[in-house]
């Protein structure tokens, strides 16, 4: 049996490998891409996130767009990435234009609304800002019961976004 599994994101290159590997693995069926504000504005991360899909061949698999900016803090600064707007964090993944186009639904929405129908396991794999994830908690408390794992990546060392401390997805 296929392992599910959705993939809240900031899509840059990063992010992009991990949807590919998720999308074209065997063993994996990934439900859906939900994208949120992060390195790159959410416009760009849901684009890249169609792109990447498109690109592979997947563009079956819905992304939904997220929230555009961070929860608590409005004055967020601008990270490096987003300045530079090159690197790992590109606005613009250098690959061709997606054919496919986002959902409707917003990412939040599609979030809650999935878990609560869900009658099989579904993995969560947040890789971006947890925005979504906070804002669906916030929407349903009972949403952190529905999920049955939540597999985060986050961390910085030596160099953050902001400060060598800092890290956008923790």
């Amino acid at each position: 049996m296929r392992r599910k599994l959705i993939i809240d994101c900031d899509t840059g290159s990063d992010d992009a490998v991990a949807i590919m590997l998720a999308a074209l693995h065997p063993q994996l069926d990934l439900v859906g891409v939900t994208t949120v504000n992060g390195n790159v504005p959410v416009e760009n991360c849901t684009d890249n996130s169609l792109r990447v899909l498109d690109f592979i061949g997947r563009g079956d698999i819905p992304v939904y767009e997220g929230l555009n900016r961070p929860i608590a803090r409005a004055d967020f600064p601008i990270p490096r990435a987003i300045k530079k707007s090159t690197g790992i964090h590109s606005k613009e993944l250098p690959i061709p234009p997606a054919r496919s186009r986002k959902r409707d639904m917003a990412a939040v929405e599609f979030l809650i609304e999935t878990y609560r129908a869900a009658t099989e396991e579904i993995a969560l794999v947040p890789v971006g800002p947890l925005s979504n994830i906070a804002a669906a908690i916030a929407l349903d408390p009972k949403f952190v019961e529905r999920v049955p794992e939540i597999v985060i990546m986050g961390g910085a060392h030596h160099h953050g976004n902001v400060t060598p401390s800092a890290e956008f997805n923790i």
